[in-house]
């Protein structure tokens, strides 16, 4: 997967175009970095609909690979280095996104497995819980 950008790209696009790859993992920006295995401040996330151009201090654009294989950590640094974005992956928890900290090193496809895993089992308990209701 390849994402495009530039100053007139908004995180929103960012963000959908990671999801239609990665469905049960989210790309969330801040404005301050963290560190490998570490959380990034809750109260700092960047309004999705913020365009690059905004909060970027250089502006370079260029195209970004994500492949199943790249580490979390790879992915976030790769934004921080090449375009001074700060992101932070989430993972699909059930009901809502958890941050990655602690699973840095794995890849985004066994991070994306563990949320599909995560969900389906909600999913499942939920018709379980319904069956017994009736």
């Amino acid at each position: 997967m390849f994402i495009e950008v530039n100053d007139t790209t908004s995180l929103r696009q960012i963000q959908e175009v990671f999801s239609d790859f990665y469905p049960y993992l989210k790309l969330a920006f801040y404005g301050k970095g963290h560190k490998k295995y570490q959380a990034s401040n809750e109260g700092g996330e960047i309004e999705p609909n913020t365009l690059i151009g905004e909060i970027k201090a250089t502006h370079v654009s260029g195209v970004i690979e994500m492949l199943p294989l790249y580490k979390v950590a790879d992915v976030e640094k790769e934004f921080q280095q090449r375009f001074g974005l700060s992101v932070q992956v989430l993972r699909k928890e059930k009901k809502g996104w958890e941050q990655t900290t602690g699973m840095d090193d794995f890849t985004l496809k066994e991070l994306n497995e563990l949320g599909r895993n995560s969900s389906d089992e909600f999913i499942m308990n939920e018709d379980v819980r319904n069956d017994l209701e009736y």
